[in-house]
């Protein structure tokens, strides 16, 4: 899976995931034919939330699953992080927004990594690599 995120809809998703952190503990991200599913559940399993991004909140969205069919479907990729690890990334989003030109998002689903590439103004690039848990739900 990879995906990227303009800088004008930096916000957005950081506010998303600061949302869902609220709930739970992990973040479990699925990509879809129809977009980028970030799930979380609190640790009773009282409250569920979920934020669908479609392809066109993402300046590019590949899901990774090519042209498979939809009985092929079941495959879909999908990966657990814990939100610890995800939230400083999107740690300042009051400025968030000013200085980062885009955000490139990989699933890496052989090596189990998830990876931010934060592109900012004047050529400064942040990579955040984080390791995933999937298949688990």
């Amino acid at each position: 899976m990879k995906c990227v995120i303009p800088g004008t809809h930096m916000k957005v998703f950081g506010r998303a995931v600061h949302s869902l952190s609220k709930i739970g503990e992990e973040l479990y991200i699925e990509a879809l034919e129809h977009g980028l599913a970030l799930r979380t559940v609190n640790s009773s399993r009282s409250a569920y939330a979920c934020f669908l991004f479609t392809p066109t909140f993402f300046q590019h969205y590949d899901d990774g699953c090519g042209d498979a069919s939809s009985q092929d479907r079941d495959d879909t990729l999908r990966c657990k992080i814990a939100m610890k690890s995800i939230l400083p990334v999107f740690r300042s989003l009051a400025t968030i927004e000013k200085t980062v030109e885009r955000c490139k998002i990989r699933l890496n689903m052989k090596d189990s990594r998830l990876v931010f590439q934060l592109y900012c103004r004047h050529d400064d690039q942040r990579s955040k690599s984080k390791q995933t848990n999937h298949g688990e739900q």
